[in-house]
């Protein structure tokens, strides 16, 4: 019995798929440079877009809420855009995760791969548009004069921390999104909600404490905090942040894989 146990978790570790997912890189480049190509087809600017977007929500915003919070928030529109990049990140990394067994049903009847590759690629396309988007953040940073401290330097962190994150809820939701589908209308409210509870435009100080903490601990804006950390604040966050963040992580994926790999043989079932 506990031979089986052992068994069981060594084969649900995110550690032992690693290799597969080396071996099928090639077929996960392509489904990211699909997507992509998809995204910017027929388009003028095509990935301009992933700057251009956050630059001119970030300009909308701070008209509005820059002179409500200005003796509350540091650098407006960079605590913006970290906020919003960071949760629009998020949000697109595992919505279009949820979709990734269902919208590739007819591919994986016909061909045997690892099924979570296919949600991964689009938390992996996802990622690379973050990236552009994040240009958005240093265009700010030079017309605006802000100084850039060192701890900038370190901003990988936090995002790679959120891909680790988005990684294990999306394999999660594509997985029980295949036998549940009600999952689709309801995730989509919770993000709406998620997007109230993760401080991407407000300080969090505003909010009264029996209801703070539901945003002092939501994943989301752990992650958040410790990017505006690095950028505004010049400085690496507490141990207790940091241990939440590496935590919340590493619980999403374990729990992601374990839940992906117990029911994969089933999911071909059900498309």
């Amino acid at each position: 019995m506990f031979e089986i146990l052992i068994n069981q978790v060594r084969k649900c570790c995110p550690v032992n798929h690693f290799s597969r997912i080396i071996n099928y890189r090639e077929l996960l480049s392509e489904l990211v440079k699909r997507d992509l190509k998809i995204k910017y087809r027929r388009s003028v600017l095509g990935v301009l877009w992933s700057i251009l977007n956050p630059l001119l929500f970030m300009l909308i915003t701070t008209m509005i809420f820059s002179t409500m919070f200005k003796n509350q928030i540091q650098n407006f529109p960079i605590y913006f855009l970290t906020g919003q990049i960071m949760y629009a990140f998020f949000a697109e990394s595992t919505s279009m995760a949820q979709m990734g067994v269902l919208g590739n049903g007819s591919l994986i009847k016909k061909v045997y791969t690892p099924k979570y590759i296919f949600p991964l690629s689009k938390i992996i396309f996802s990622l690379v548009n973050t990236c552009y988007s994040l240009l958005a953040i240093l265009i700010i940073f030079i017309i605006m004069g802000y100084s850039i401290t060192l701890t900038a330097l370190f901003f990988f962190i936090p995002i790679l921390l959120l891909f680790i994150f988005s990684t294990g809820v999306g394999l999660f939701l594509s997985c029980m999104t295949v036998f549940y589908r009600d999952l689709l209308h309801i995730y989509s409210i919770i993000l709406s909600l998620l997007s109230f509870f993760s401080a991407t435009f407000y300080p969090i100080e505003i909010i009264p404490y029996p209801y703070r903490t539901f945003v002092e601990y939501n994943p989301v804006y752990v992650y958040i905090h410790y990017l505006r950390s690095l950028l505004i604040e010049g400085q690496f966050p507490d141990l207790t942040q940091n241990i939440l963040a590496v935590a919340y992580s590493m619980v999403s994926l374990i729990i992601g894989f374990y839940i992906f790999n117990k029911n994969e043989n089933k999911i071909v079932l059900h498309l």
